[in-house]
């Protein structure tokens, strides 16, 4: 077990909203690992109420926290950073202090909360999804392998975060009825769900519509991505290449090597993303196995494979 804390730090131009809500979640969602401190290039000099309205909602501490100046942190006898995130673009394109010990950097954009108007509920909504956002990467960060990978590896897979298709990710329960219902309106089978040990995610726009689902189950160095569904009324937007892409850098964080689909009618739309049809031969025997491809999916479906790095 490796046992150093990370420290990170989230940067914002007034360190009152977004680097606040990322510094309250990354230290709770950690648990232990990572330190999270927060600052701003100009503090506001005061944390907004909205920020730690929504983080007591969703349980996150709110005790603590200040609007304070990036220089604390480049002073002597400051924390050394391990990571440093921008999370407002106009702090990604300031000049920043140099910072001790040459820490990992990455900017994950957040549209600013407290610039909408209007009245509280709106402006808790606004802070709300914020919030998800920051959770979503957050997460995602939380999902890489630290303790054995070059800094140069790292530092793409922490890009690449920030870089989304412009979708969030949502992890559901494989019965989910939703879930369910689209599944079944695309003929893609749902009776092995239940005992899949995948995971399956609910991805939405920037603006929180639904808008497709996905899933992905590991066998060693190979990802099954299965489940990849786009109900009728988000079509022809892109949204299922997105997601495919998206399973597919995941399963990259997660260490897999190569993925595979099994389709009976989709293979044009994954041939347009790199996927090569192969034979039944040289499939893993373990995704084989699987009930979609020994029993689910008839003996003509379709099997494709490429390498997850993307």
């Amino acid at each position: 077990m490796h046992d150093r804390i990370y420290n990170v730090l989230f940067l914002c131009t007034g360190n009152s909203a977004r680097s606040i809500l990322a510094e309250s979640i990354l230290n709770t969602e950690g648990k232990g690992r990572f330190r999270a401190y927060s600052a701003g290039s100009q503090p506001k000099g005061e944390v907004n109420p909205f920020a730690l309205k929504v983080l007591d909602a969703l349980g996150y501490p709110t005790e603590g926290f200040r609007s304070k100046s990036w220089d604390e942190f480049a002073e002597p006898g400051a924390p050394e950073m391990d990571f440093i995130f921008t999370v407002c673009d106009s702090a990604a394109g300031e000049a920043c202090p140099i910072w001790p010990g040459h820490p990992l950097t990455a900017h994950w954009g957040i549209e600013d909360p407290a610039v909408v108007e209007g009245k509280d509920i709106e402006k808790e909504r606004a802070f709300s999804l914020a919030a998800r956002y920051m959770k979503n990467r957050i997460m995602a960060f939380l999902n890489l392998r630290h303790d054995s990978i070059d800094r140069l590896w790292l530092t793409t897979k922490l890009q690449a975060i920030g870089r989304r298709e412009g979708l969030e990710a949502e992890e559901i329960s494989p019965i989910d009825d939703e879930f369910d219902a689209t599944l079944r309106s695309a003929s893609l089978p749902t009776e092995d769900l239940g005992q899949s040990n995948g995971k399956f995610f609910r991805f939405s726009d920037r603006e929180g519509n639904r808008v497709g689902y996905g899933g992905i189950e590991f066998y060693g160095k190979d990802a099954l991505l299965r489940s990849i569904a786009v109900p009728p009324e988000t079509q022809k937007h892109g949204h299922g290449s997105a997601i495919t892409r998206l399973l597919l850098r995941y399963a990259d964080i997660q260490g897999a090597e190569t993925g595979y689909v099994l389709t009976t009618d989709a293979a044009p739309f994954f041939g347009k993303l790199g996927f090569n049809p192969i034979e039944r031969t040289a499939v893993p025997a373990a995704i084989l196995a699987t009930p979609q491809a020994s029993t689910l999916c008839p003996a003509t479906a379709s099997v494709l494979t490429r390498s997850v790095s993307i």
